[in-house]
């Protein structure tokens, strides 16, 4: 190889000498420099950037990104919300995905111990506070109503909660309005006698109030008071528009329920029922009405018309859609003897741009394993190996599931099909429209871009 280059190198000084009259002769140290200077230089490829296009010319790799895929969407099973780091709450109104309404259950206990409140305690206000996490979705000038009911079921401990489940509550509207209506401002900081953090103030009726200071004194645990007061369902409606969703958290120490007070001497006192990360259960509860939603969209999801997932595919989070992805003729590759070099499952974002509907930051696969969802082997959380944060600048999100693919070619593990679905999809409210497996534009598909080698 060397012998190659200085030969290229003479060659050159030669070509050179001649066309642009060089006043100087060949010098073989001069000569072998730029062979040594040709060599380095070829050597400063970083390791990581050599990769595959340099495995491709030496290993003979083949590229296609033509393997069939057969892709539909679904509806959501099932969705664990228990305890999650924050809720959503809200009314939407999406033209594609038809409306979403969230609600929170939550227990509460008061804060500290031995409960005094005096003689006769008479209450002023009560008001239940809930604190913004910052996240929203949709458009926040529309408002939606707020309304909150006393849970008549216990939160157990010892459950797990779905984003369907329902516990029974009490049919009284517990604000002190009939409609609390929400112009949400999740990051706007509210102004009492300081500025505190972003939250919503709802005042409740001083019925609910006076009861709960009437007895609390004569709750000496949490479990007691527990078996009193089994926490608070708090739910949204539509007002006349398209409304939106906001992320509330609620184990702060701003979120909870405030009685003001005048206790014996006329002193103004406050009291909390607070909610604890640690000791106080919290779940969220989603319904969706899709029967009102796009046409095409309810023909696959609803209707199971699955072979309309060539042009389209969803995604929406909440316990909403996901999109099931099969590779039916992958397993032909055992009658190979071949290695996957690297495989990386492209999806394109289809849907228009919109600041009140933007794509979800991230996308996340699961495979089957037994009838179980698992992670894929290649998965690792935040690396940019697996991938699958969006990509704006190409409107797509890319996953290498190299391992993946070799596993289903070479043994029968996994099951030969993932599951598609939102990061975050208990939380994060962002839906995606993605390109089928045949859309009408094609640099739009949903593809697997596959390099291997055979042997």
């Amino acid at each position: 190889m060397l012998t190659n280059i200085t030969i290229f190198m003479k060659n050159l000084w030669n070509f050179l000498r001649v066309n642009f009259n060089f006043r100087t002769f060949y010098c073989p140290s001069l000569l072998l420099f730029f062979s040594f200077l040709l060599i380095s230089q070829s050597c400063k490829k970083e390791p990581s950037s050599i990769g595959l296009d340099l495995q491709n010319n030496l290993l003979g790799a083949i590229y296609t990104d033509t393997i069939t895929l057969n892709a539909y969407s679904i509806l959501e099973d099932t969705l664990n919300t228990t305890n999650i780091a924050s809720h959503c709450l809200g009314f939407l109104k999406d033209d594609i995905f038809g409306t979403t309404t969230a609600g929170i259950y939550t227990q509460l206990k008061p804060e500290g111990n031995n409960i005094n409140l005096g003689e006769a305690p008479q209450l002023d206000s009560v008001v239940l506070i809930l604190r913004y996490s910052g996240g929203f979705y949709g458009d926040t000038l529309n408002p939606f109503v707020i309304k909150v009911y006393e849970v008549e079921e216990e939160i157990a401990s010892t459950n797990i909660y779905y984003q369907n489940n329902l516990l029974s509550h009490s049919s009284v509207n517990l604000t002190y309005r009939h409609n609390f209506l929400l112009y949400p401002q999740p990051r706007t900081k509210v102004k009492t006698d300081t500025l505190l953090e972003p939250h919503i103030r709802i005042r409740l009726n001083n019925l609910f109030g006076e009861r709960l200071i009437r007895n609390i004194s004569e709750m000496t645990s949490e479990t007691t008071f527990k078996n009193y007061f089994k926490g608070l369902y708090i739910c949204a409606e539509p007002y006349q528009n398209n409304g939106s969703l906001v992320n509330i958290l609620l184990p702060t120490a701003l979120s909870g329920i405030v009685f003001y007070y005048k206790n014996e001497n006329a002193e103004n006192k406050k009291f909390s029922l607070i909610i604890d990360r640690e000791t106080e259960m919290r779940f969220s509860s989603f319904e969706h009405n899709y029967e009102i939603g796009d046409g095409l969209f309810v023909r696959q999801t609803l209707n199971n018309d699955t072979l309309l997932g060539k042009n389209i595919l969803y995604v929406q989070p909440l316990g909403g859609v996901k999109t099931k992805i099969a590779f039916p003729f992958i397993k032909k590759f055992r009658d190979k003897n071949i290695v996957i070099n690297k495989a990386e499952l492209v999806i394109t974002d289809i849907g228009n741009e919109s600041s009140f509907f933007p794509a979800p930051l991230a996308l996340n696969i699961s495979g089957m394993v037994n009838g179980k969802l698992v992670f894929l082997p290649d998965y690792s959380q935040n690396s940019p190996y697996w991938g699958g944060n969006y990509i704006e600048t190409d409107k797509e999100y890319r996953f290498r599931i190299t391992r993946y693919i070799q596993e289903i070619i070479s043994r029968d593990n996994f099951e030969p099909f993932i599951y598609l679905v939102s990061s975050g999809a208990s939380i994060n409210p962002n839906r995606l429209l993605l390109g089928g497996t045949q859309p009408f534009e094609l640099t739009q598909r949903l593809r697997l871009e596959l390099y291997y080698t055979e042997y």
